[in-house]
């Protein structure tokens, strides 16, 4: 008597078996999810490592922190460690330990915003103060690190300090222009009105019209709401993209949990102007 074959089993030569599509896709799918969970994982598993960026500066750029982290993390491949904090200055008391716990991490990028603390010595020795930004650049890029320094945002008029801003900011750029590893940023065209002053509300990263700058007691104030946190955000994720190859955004990072941070409530209601006031 004949063997008799199932349907499965007639296929004439070495071949094997014939399977139903079906049961070829079930016996592969866990060798599929198994190699694109390696897939993933394979930057780190080869050795490579998210590029860190530390931030340093005044109660300005404590405003402006999380508009930097959340644009370039959201870029990818980068880690943000926010270390501005108010009082911090070239020229100030425990400036040397500061600098030195920030970079303790060996970050690639250095962003840095400060001056308004040492406006006084500025204007009275513009040499002095030139020779310090040397040094310092040198210990923040000693290993290698990178530095974007952003200079100081347009102030209030009533604060009688643009006079002293702009020289600062003059010895800013020109730090950038015989160091090569210095990135300037002008922050002017960036939170300011059409001609580079103070405003408090201007087109924001989308094009729409937002509050920028922060309201105190009634009154325009120089610290930084989500707005123009972002701003400064983006500004320094185009560096890195140029830079580093750091890949573009994520869409509407701009919107991100992160808006509702408790210092843009510091004091309360200050980024919540109604559009009164500067610009």
């Amino acid at each position: 008597m004949p063997l008799s074959l199932s349907r499965s089993e007639e296929v004439p030569g070495p071949y094997p078996r014939l399977m139903s599509v079906a049961s070829v896709v079930n016996r592969l799918l866990p060798a599929v999810l198994v190699a694109t969970a390696l897939l993933a994982v394979l930057p780190s598993l080869l050795g490579d490592r998210s590029l860190l960026v530390v931030t340093v500066g005044d109660s300005v750029t404590y405003d402006a922190d999380p508009g930097i982290r959340a644009a370039l993390e959201s870029a990818g491949p980068v880690v943000v460690d926010t270390r501005s904090i108010g009082g911090v200055g070239l020229l100030r008391s425990g400036i040397d330990g500061y600098l030195a716990e920030a970079m303790a991490g060996d970050p690639d990028v250095v962003v840095v915003m400060l001056g308004g603390w040492d406006l006084g010595e500025i204007v009275a020795d513009p040499r002095a103060y030139e020779t310090r930004l040397d040094l310092v650049v040198d210990r923040l890029t000693g290993d290698g690190a990178h530095v974007v320094w952003l200079d100081m945002p347009p102030t209030p008029p009533d604060e009688g300090i643009e006079g002293a801003r702009q020289l600062a900011n003059g010895l800013f750029a020109d730090l950038a222009k015989r160091n090569d590893d210095v990135t300037h940023i002008a922050t002017g065209p960036l939170l300011g009105d059409e001609e580079g002053g103070f405003t408090r509300f201007r087109p924001g990263v989308d094009g729409e019209r937002v509050q920028v700058r922060k309201v105190r007691d009634g009154g325009d104030d120089g610290h930084l709401c989500p707005g123009g946190a972002a701003l400064l955000g983006e500004a320094v994720l185009v560096v890195l993209i140029k830079r580093f190859g750091v890949p573009e955004s994520s869409p509407r990072w701009w919107w991100g949990p992160w808006v509702g941070d408790a210092r843009y409530d510091d004091p309360p209601g200050a980024c919540r102007s109604m559009g009164t006031g500067s610009g």
